[in-house]
């Protein structure tokens, strides 16, 4: 029996209703988001909408170029790669629709924010199973390009792989000092973690976690008693805990979501492009400041000190 979940319902029933009204009736709508990951299909149901010409580029596509806006691609996720793909997944959560004429044979998922203007960016090697620092940089100087706003990425890479890429914090610099990617706001992944000492210093020592600019999203750990004061002095402004759901998988089969840090930046990221298309609409399509936006998106978030006691609804926490 095909399934249909609705994500934004989820949203608009966080227990206290900590998402504005005015919020959630945008549904994203005007905003320029850049999803940033391994690729969709955007063949299924309710990714379909997404399969448009100008929207969906690949950085191992020939003749790619971030000034040029070439390497538009079908950004499909490789049949190949083991699993349920990871894209895919996301996406609906994001992005997804049920179409006007919604097949009555295929599972569909709604997703946060799937009216705002979705920028699909396959940021792999050419065989779809390798992301490195060098996709990502292009991914972020590609969305500074095409006038993004907010950048999601569901996807953080060891900062010691710069070594063998090549990569040096001067091309990483440069990335992030182009004017559109400073006008940009940047969601991305810790690495998951569940042990104590991993936490120490995780936001260093991870692409683009370690950049200040970033608004990292982390699963809330189960031990947070333990790693708190970690936490606490480390560049992670949210946590997330607690959500439940369905995504859909790379061959359009529903999958109940086993959350993680992807799941948290997703929904962190789909929660902000509601926020900034309220925003932009109150203020004549302006954009706010990095500080006025942090603050905004705090006041639907609880104190990171309140995540002490019982944590069973889905909740959302600030660290700032």
């Amino acid at each position: 029996m095909p399934i249909t979940f609705d994500w934004s319902e989820t949203i608009s029933n966080l227990p206290g209703k900590p998402i504005p009204a005015a919020w959630l009736e945008t549904k994203g709508k005007g905003v320029k988001i850049a999803f940033a990951d391994t690729g969709a299909n955007l063949g299924i149901a309710s990714l379909n909408h997404l399969d448009k010409a100008g929207r969906k580029f690949f950085t191992s596509a020939p003749g790619f170029s971030v000034v040029k806006l070439t390497g538009q691609d079908a950004v499909g996720e490789a049949f190949g790669v083991a699993g349920s793909g990871h894209g895919s997944l996301y996406a609906s959560l994001l992005a997804g629709k049920t179409p006007e004429v919604a097949p009555d044979d295929r599972d569909l998922v709604t997703g946060i924010a799937n009216d705002a203007e979705v920028f699909i960016i396959k940021t792999t090697d050419a065989t779809g199973e390798i992301t490195t620092i060098k996709h990502l940089l292009a991914a972020l100087e590609l969305s500074a390009n095409l006038g993004i706003e907010i950048f999601i990425t569901g996807q953080c890479i060891s900062r010691s792989e710069m070594q063998f890429e090549g990569i040096t914090d001067v091309e990483i610099n440069r990335v992030f000092n182009l004017p559109g990617v400073k006008r940009m706001f940047v969601f991305a992944p810790l690495k998951n973690r569940k042990t104590v000492a991993a936490w120490t210093d995780i936001t260093t020592k991870n692409f683009p976690s370690h950049r200040a600019e970033v608004f990292n999203v982390a699963e809330f750990p189960e031990i947070f008693d333990q790693v708190s004061g970690s936490i606490k002095v480390q560049n992670i402004p949210f946590l997330l805990h607690g959500f439940v759901g369905k995504l859909l998988s790379k061959t359009g089969d529903s999958m109940d979501m086993d959350f993680s840090n992807s799941g948290a930046v997703t929904i962190m990221g789909g929660i902000a492009a509601l926020a900034l298309s309220s925003f932009k609409t109150q203020n004549a399509g302006a954009l706010p400041g990095r500080d006025q936006f942090l603050q905004l998106l705090g006041n639907s978030c609880k104190p990171l000190p309140n995540s002490f006691g019982a944590t069973n609804a889905p909740s959302i926490f600030k660290n700032f």
